[in-house]
């Protein structure tokens, strides 16, 4: 079972460290979207978005939302990731 959503995104992107997330959410963008749904706790899902992306996840899953059916990012993703 995953049980830290913050070392496997960094392997699942080949990081060398958590740290460098932030820098590469286009690619934590795409695994997420590989992954839904993510098996993780609520609080480390908020956790992660908010280290990541700086916003709730809430938003994230909003914004995947949206794009269901679509191979187009959304004007949203374009500016955030």
């Amino acid at each position: 079972m995953k049980t830290d959503i913050f070392e496997d995104m960094k392997d699942y992107i080949g990081c060398n460290d958590v740290s460098d997330l932030p820098y590469r959410k286009r690619e934590v963008w795409e695994e997420i979207k590989r992954q839904i749904p993510l098996q993780y706790p609520k609080e480390q899902l908020e956790k992660f978005s908010h280290y990541v992306f700086g916003v709730d996840y809430a938003v994230i899953m909003g914004i995947l939302d949206m794009m269901k059916g679509s191979d187009r990012p959304c004007r949203k993703c374009e500016f955030t990731c």
